[in-house]
């Protein structure tokens, strides 16, 4: 059997008793180390006292049949940070072992897409959610600030995730990705506009102010940024 059990904002503390348990029967756990950043990898050891494979993004897309196949003898676990149905790669895992013939629980837990509501901001006001991804010499798209305007133009709060190669992409990068492509495009968002900063650690960080002061700060990974759009009279009450 295959368990998809949902880490948690941030490390083994974040995991239910339920998925606990499922991972402590597992024979083999892995880690997802794709599709976001989770610190309790160790813990998660100590505690349920197994050793924690870290799976990349070739493990769970390109060779995810080698954990399927394990799947259809033993009792297999794949941590996921925050919770496990929130990234298309999950669900296509689970419809590959259904393919195959393998049964799948699904044990969830904390996600960012409802932490976010600490911040005030109510969550039905949420427009598309967008990942900014690191840049390069080839590489340099500005779709996600098309998703932003798009929301913003509706009235609607974006949130943005940040791209993860060796490690999560900052705030503060992100941030200036977002003012460069505005200069290119009639500054339609600018150093005066604000933004939130939220980190879920072993405790909520929750940043908000103009683009150009918070720029300058630094914060714990993993972080996210929000960006507002028309603010309730509730909301701006909350943030008073």
């Amino acid at each position: 059997m295959l368990h998809l059990v949902g880490g948690g904002l941030w490390d083994e503390k974040d995991i239910t008793l339920r998925g606990m348990d499922a991972i402590r029967k597992c024979d083999a756990v892995y880690l997802d180390s794709y599709t976001s950043f989770w610190g309790g990898r160790e813990g998660l050891e100590k505690a349920a006292g197994k050793k924690v494979i870290v799976a990349g993004r070739g493990d769970l897309e390109d060779n995810v049949m080698k954990i399927v196949s394990l799947a259809k003898v033993s009792d297999v676990a794949i941590v996921v940070p925050g919770d496990p149905m929130v990234a298309t790669t999950h669900s296509m895992i689970i419809m590959e072992a259904r393919k195959h013939g393998v049964k799948t629980q699904v044990i969830h837990a904390p996600s960012i897409f409802s932490a976010i509501a600490e911040t005030g901001l109510h969550i039905y006001k949420f427009g598309r959610t967008i990942t900014i991804p690191f840049t390069s010499e080839n590489f340099s798209p500005e779709s996600f600030f098309d998703g932003i305007k798009e929301n913003r133009d509706r009235g609607l709060h974006t949130l943005l995730l940040l791209d993860i190669r060796d490690s999560q992409m900052k705030p503060s990068h992100a941030m200036k990705l977002i003012l460069s492509i505005s200069e290119k495009r009639n500054r339609e968002i600018k150093n005066d506009d604000k933004i939130f900063v939220v980190s879920f650690t072993d405790k909520s960080k929750i940043c908000y102010g103009k683009i150009g002061s918070l720029m300058r700060e630094e914060f714990p990974s993993p972080s996210c940024l929000i960006m507002p759009g028309k603010l309730h009279r509730t909301e701006e009450e909350f943030l008073s």
